[in-house]
């Protein structure tokens, strides 16, 4: 394993995460991380009664499509996790990266399966 790699990983994730909560700070929304016994997305926020999950990838040093693959299923996972629970609030599922994809398809993707995608650093359509 390199280990090199997995703190470059390491710290763009949380770097993308800090800026994520910049950018929403910005816009007075507050984020919060995931509650006790819920899926264990990156950050989370309502808007009315609209609630966001966010879960963020880095790609750095990874094979972009593994790392935005993966982050897709994770969120579909959590969003249908908290909708099978009912809090009341519409789940929408976003995935956040670290920078734009090489590969274009995967806008049109999320957007077929209901994700929204949005990267660093100004996350446009959040």
């Amino acid at each position: 394993m390199d280990l090199s790699s997995l703190d470059k990983a390491t710290a763009a994730h949380e770097s993308t995460v800090g800026a994520l909560i910049a950018h929403l700070a910005s816009r007075e929304i507050k984020v919060h991380t995931y509650a006790r016994n819920s899926p264990k997305f990156d950050a989370g926020w309502a808007v009315g009664t609209e609630l966001f999950i966010a879960e963020v990838k880095s790609l750095t040093g990874t094979s972009q499509d593994q790392q935005v693959r993966l982050g897709i299923g994770q969120v579909l996972d959590y969003a249908q996790q908290l909708r099978h629970r009912g809090s009341g609030h519409s789940i929408r599922p976003v995935l956040v990266l670290e920078k734009k994809p090489a590969d274009g398809r995967w806008a049109s993707l999320a957007q077929a399966v209901g994700i929204r995608l949005t990267w660093g650093p100004r996350f446009e359509g959040i």
